[in-house]
């Protein structure tokens, strides 16, 4: 029989985590699982997927690409992103469909 949300358990995780607890912690303190204390803060904290990187303008990003023609790589280098972090941002503010890998 699956067990009901209790919602104020819920609350109590997402008040406990943004008190600066971490999710083991939060874990340790309600009794569950940290994958448990996960899934209740999926979409609550933040939402889903990659976090951009807050100290790097998306204009940085598109003017070395575009004007300097420099590489993803290069791009991580000077803005201190992954390689694939500056692509994936790049990909995202030009709207630019992806380049599938060549199959073999």
């Amino acid at each position: 029989m699956p067990r009901t949300r209790d919602g104020s358990r819920i609350a109590e995780a997402v008040r406990l985590y943004q008190s600066g607890m971490t999710r083991d912690q939060v874990a340790a303190q309600l009794g569950v699982q940290g994958s448990t204390v996960s899934r209740w803060l999926a979409g609550v904290i933040r939402p889903r997927g990659p976090r951009p990187r807050a100290g790097v303008r998306d204009e940085t990003i598109l003017e070395l690409r575009d004007r300097e023609n420099l590489s993803f790589a290069e791009i991580g280098r000077r803005v201190h992103m992954s390689r694939t972090g500056a692509r994936m941002r790049y990909y995202k503010l030009t709207g630019r469909a992806r380049p599938e890998r060549a199959r073999t």
